[in-house]
């Protein structure tokens, strides 16, 4: 029977399944997550779109939701009794013997637009989070007896000791260093041998990112965070060090980084000959690409391979799944061109180069190692992950599954030799093209398709992410008036493209959408479309103009 649900609906975003193993959830049957707690068990329906408490049911179908619910594992995990915390509709009400009531918003416009139009009353909390970079970061502002305060609620170990903690702004930071309070936000710096200022507490996710002059970075002993993807693709990076105060490290800083040597000094974490884990080795955070061994076998205690650990290591010919690990992020294997694997683990499936679920209904991986040039998706399969097919050369043709509702972020970019065909309801195939059922979203186009001048059709809305990543031989796209997003990464190398004409219609070009494509000379924008930072990064030799 086809499955019709609507592609995109939250449940199926592979972040939110990361949220939930984040804060401790795990998948008891087939997409239901629970967690124990002191006196309560909490249980999330995710095909269902919903998480049960104290006997009730609450949506997951908005981001707030799942602030909220990220929120109430916060309360529960600080000790806070169930029976007095009560949710409500936009949020919870602690209670007994100070009553706060957290109205729940979520990251980014929503939270900075309520907070520029509102003011929290008396007891009243906004709050928002996100998962960024294998991290959650929260935000909040509180009303106590009239002071508003953004820190005390959560900092102390005892229960309703709202202190406020003294925030610290930094001086005499070097202009290179772009610093929000103590937290590092970016490097904008060529130094060869940074030196990270005292006083930074957090280094924030992406900071360094793709900064190819750095040798040495030395973290100071104020860090206690470390960023996912916070050093990724730093190619001349060859030194950097843990010191014994951090904490917490997301998802893998040194992704990319691949003569890196990490020098690890904190107790939270084990760098045993290059492969960097927690401390109680139940999480592999990052492989050494220039270890020179063909076969790595995952340790028995591993339970969680962090998001891209192993990425570009060309030097691996196998890895082996270990028995007891039941959660894998962003594709761990990503651009590892000789690599096949063998799985040892209840919870996963390895069939014809594919990494799935124990279900077979998420694809996780798919080896660039197999000799195999196409691959015939199992009808199984719902949800195609993020970056599984990422820059795999060799394959050729790929058929969707007729159940497949789902393609995340960027699987098939720079897959310059393939060909898609779909037999699911939820995707179409035009002009060797993927696209959304409606046509509303390009997803897919290879390089095979781009060595002919491409037309979008009128009826779509958004060019997907990364949707024509590494069309080297793109160099003609006309985009129609019905366009109003230009997704991150849109474009990125496409490196023959050399003049383009965006719409007025188009509202917002993200980041990267033009990223290194070096034969890029013109392009013309509306002066009414918003341009995120970062959109022509490496794309030396355009020229914008605005119209």
């Amino acid at each position: 029977m086809v499955d019709n649900r609507v592609a995109g609906t939250l449940f199926v975003d592979m972040k939110y399944v990361y949220l939930y193993h984040k804060l401790g959830f795990r998948e008891e049957a087939t997409d239901i997550y629970t967690k124990r707690y002191p006196g309560i068990k909490i249980f999330i329906e995710s095909e269902k779109q919903y998480f049960t408490f104290e006997g009730h049911d609450y949506p997951l179908t908005a981001h707030s939701d799942f602030v909220t619910l990220e929120l109430l594992d916060r309360l529960l995990e600080k000790g806070y009794s169930p029976s007095d915390i009560h949710l409500e509709r936009d949020g919870i009400t602690l209670c007994d013997p100070v009553k706060l009531s957290f109205r729940t918003l979520a990251w980014g416009r929503e939270y900075e637009g309520w907070l520029s139009e509102h003011k929290p009353s008396p007891g009243q909390v906004f709050y928002t989070s996100q998962l960024s970079g294998g991290l959650i970061d929260r935000r909040y502002l509180v009303n106590l007896d009239g002071a508003l305060m953004s820190t005390g609620l959560f900092e102390h170990d005892t229960l309703y000791d709202f202190t406020p903690i003294p925030v610290i702004e930094l001086e005499d930071i070097p202009p290179e260093f772009i610093v929000d309070s103590t937290v590092l936000v970016a490097y904008k710096g060529a130094e060869e041998n940074v030196v990270i200022p005292t006083g930074i507490t957090k280094i924030e996710s992406g900071a360094f990112w793709n900064n190819c002059a750095i040798r040495t970075v030395t973290i100071p002993d104020t860090v206690t965070v470390i960023g996912g993807d916070a050093f990724v693709y730093c190619e001349s990076l060859t030194a950097v060090n843990i010191p014994e105060s951090v904490e917490d490290i997301g998802d893998d800083p040194f992704a990319g980084c691949l003569g890196l040597v990490v020098s690890n000094h904190s107790n939270a974490f084990v760098n045993d000959n290059g492969v960097l884990f927690t401390s109680d080795r139940t999480r592999l955070i990052h492989y050494q690409p220039s270890l020179v061994a063909e076969e790595y076998t995952i340790p028995d205690s591993v339970e969680w391979i962090g998001k891209h650990s192993f990425y570009n290591c060309n030097n691996l010919r196998k890895v082996v799944i270990g028995p007891n690990v039941d959660y894998i992020g962003n594709n761990p294997f990503s651009d590892c061109h000789h690599i096949v694997l063998e799985n040892r683990s209840p919870n996963f499936v390895y069939a014809d180069g594919a990494l799935m679920d124990r279900n077979r209904t998420t694809i996780l991986h798919y080896s660039h190692g197999r000799d195999e040039d196409e691959y015939i998706m199992p009808d199984t399969v719902r949800t195609i992950g993020r970056n599984s097919f990422w820059n795999c050369k060799r394959i050729r043709r790929i058929v969707l599954g007729r159940n497949l509702r789902q393609i995340g972020y960027n699987p098939f970019a720079n897959c310059s030799n393939l060909r898609i065909e779909s037999n699911s309801p939820n995707y179409v195939v035009r002009d060797s093209i993927l696209y959304d059922k409606d046509v509303r979203e390009v997803v897919c186009c290879t390089d095979v398709r781009a060595k002919e001048p491409v037309t979008i059709p009128d009826t779509a809305e958004n060019i997907g992410r990364n949707s024509f990543a590494g069309c080297v031989s793109l160099k003609e796209v006309s985009i129609p008036g019905s366009v109003r997003t230009i997704s991150r990464g849109a474009f990125s190398h496409c490196e023959s493209l050399e003049k383009v004409f965006i719409p007025d219609s188009v509202e917002i070009i993200e980041k990267w959408a033009f990223s290194y494509c070096y034969g890029l000379r013109e392009i013309s924008i509306g002066r009414n479309t918003k341009v995120a930072k970062d959109t022509f990064t490496g794309s030396e030799k355009v020229k914008v103009e605005t119209r």
